[in-house]
């Protein structure tokens, strides 16, 4: 199977180019929340981007190894953040099904004002459900350095 690595530096440079295109938005966070596992390294990078310190992050998983099964969602914040806007972060979008459930809940669980949702890459292949912001499109499987070691 043919894949991409990214590296540190890699993942720097499209933090700050997403970053880029969230703020030529005009969106504003008030708050960011990360998807673990992958999501809080963005997550984390991103708020320092916007110099905040308000974040949550939400445990959901479908994937083991590089299988896809069914969406587990394992925690959630206790956090209000009704009426505020949200900048919802994982890494990928493979399917963009995490994105849509994720969001499902901050929307009606939470009551979120807006919603905007971000990852670094988009499997542009495999994608139903695209995220707000990105800023890589690939075909493949991707290697994150967070990865390197599973």
């Amino acid at each position: 199977m043919q894949m991409i690595h990214v590296t540190w530096k890699r993942i720097e440079r499209l933090v700050e180019n997403l970053a880029r295109a969230v703020r030529a938005s005009g969106f504003k966070p008030q708050c960011i929340v990360g998807i673990t596992v992958g999501g809080v390294f963005p997550m984390a990078l991103i708020a320092k981007e916007f110099n905040t310190k308000e974040v949550a992050v939400i445990s959901a998983r479908s994937y083991s190894r590089k299988r896809q099964g069914k969406l587990r969602v394992t925690a959630l914040p206790n956090i209000d953040l009704r009426g505020k806007r949200v900048l919802l972060i994982d890494e990928i979008a493979d399917r963009g099904t995490t994105l849509q459930y994720i969001s499902k809940i901050l929307v009606r669980q939470y009551k979120v004002k807006e919603l905007k949702t971000a990852t670094l890459v988009v499997n542009k292949k495999n994608c139903k459900h695209w995220p707000d912001f990105h800023v890589m499109e690939v075909d493949t499987w991707v290697v994150f350095p967070w990865d390197e070691r599973s």
